[in-house]
Order: structure tokens, then sequence, then C-alpha cells
């Protein structure tokens, strides 16, 4: 029973690793190329397998966008639980920070959610259902703070979420041109801090308080 169950385990995490590392290679692709200019032969190779290797993980280029969507909305979960008010808003912050040590995610969001705006794009949906489900988790936050009688801005919790989601976009799109002259962290806790009563303005104010 003992071996049977340890050579089950074995090719399952030789299975395992290939899908990462074609996964892995596909959000380089489409970092580098975008989605349409890429093909399953460009990710194979990255990956280091056959053509025929790369069908048998994942039959479609469609499949395997979708498949590394699903990887990312996966890790920002985890960076984000379900908080609301100040919490929420930390959250985003911190996604924000561990994007810019990956700048792959970065060239990944802001190349496909250009390309996906096209309705016939197999992401279009997606992001579409992406930034409402954000815009709404944003002005949740504002709301409770609101409620709080921490949120100061003549704009209501609907607007600011747009406004934040504007900036965020922005600033991203801003780093990838130089990421010399833009801290998006900084910047992203400045815009609040004028909004937020006794936002914290650098992480040590709020380690305690992350999750």
């Amino acid at each position: 029973m003992r071996a049977t169950t340890g050579g089950s385990r074995g090719p399952y995490a030789k299975t395992a690793g290939v899908r990462q590392k074609i996964l892995d290679a596909a959000m380089e692709a489409f970092a580098e190329f975008g989605y349409r200019a890429t093909t399953m032969k460009d990710v194979a190779e990255r990956a280091g397998i056959s053509a025929r290797g790369l069908v048998h993980h994942f039959s479609s280029k469609e499949e395997l966008l979708t498949a590394v969507l699903a990887g990312h909305d996966k890790e920002v979960a985890l960076l984000v639980p379900h908080t609301s008010g100040l919490d929420s808003l930390l959250g985003m912050v911190r996604v924000s920070t561990s994007n810019s040590l990956r700048p792959g995610i970065i060239e990944l969001y802001t190349i496909l959610s250009a390309e996906a705006v096209a309705p016939d794009h197999p992401a279009h949906v997606h992001y579409r259902n992406r930034y409402e489900a954000f815009r709404l988790y944003i002005r949740q936050a504002f709301d409770a703070l609101r409620d709080d009688g921490r949120l100061v801005s003549p704009l209501d919790s609907a607007e600011l979420a747009v406004t934040f989601t504007g900036l965020l976009e922005g600033l991203q799109l801003q780093w990838l041109y130089n990421r010399e002259s833009v801290d998006i962290e900084r910047t992203l806790r400045g815009f609040l801090a004028g909004i937020v009563r006794d936002f914290p303005l650098d992480d040590s104010e709020d380690a305690e308080r992350m999750p």
C-alpha cells in the first residue's frame, strides 16, 4: 500500500510541475507579445516541451489563458482576504507592492487588459467582471470608512472607487515605462491619506493590522 501511494504522488507531482512550467512560460509570452500574437509553439519552446506535450496539458491557447488568469486571481485572493474598511485598502496596497516585485505580472495585466477591450477577446468578460468586482470591493471599503467618520471627500464611494481604480491602473502603466521615478505604493498611500483620516503612510504603521 505504501509503495502504491508513493508511486501515485510521483507522477502527480511531475505533472503539476510541468503544468506550472507551462503557465509560467505562457505568462511570460503573453506579457511580452500579448495574447493574440503569442502562439502555442512559443509557449512550448519557452517551457522546454514539445507542442504535443503542451496540448496534452492545455488543449488550446484560450484554455491556457484562462488558467493563467485563474492562477493570478488566486494569488491576489491570498493577499486580500475577506476584510472591510481600512484593511481592504491596505490589502490593495499590499497587492500593488507584491506585483511590483514581479514585473511580469504587471506587464501581463496591462497588456491583456488593453487587448481584452475587444468584445471578441477570450478574456473580455473576465476583465469586465474583474473591474466591476474590484470597484465594488473598493466602494464597500469607502462606505465602511465613511460610516466610521474617517472618510473626507466630496465624492461618493462609487466615484472614489472609480478614481482609485484609475489611479492604480495609471500608476502601473507609468511604472512600466520608468520604474525609477514612479513609486506605486507611496503614491497610493499618499492619495488615500488625503481622504482617509489616519491612513498609514508606510508599512511600519500598518504591519500589525495585516493578516
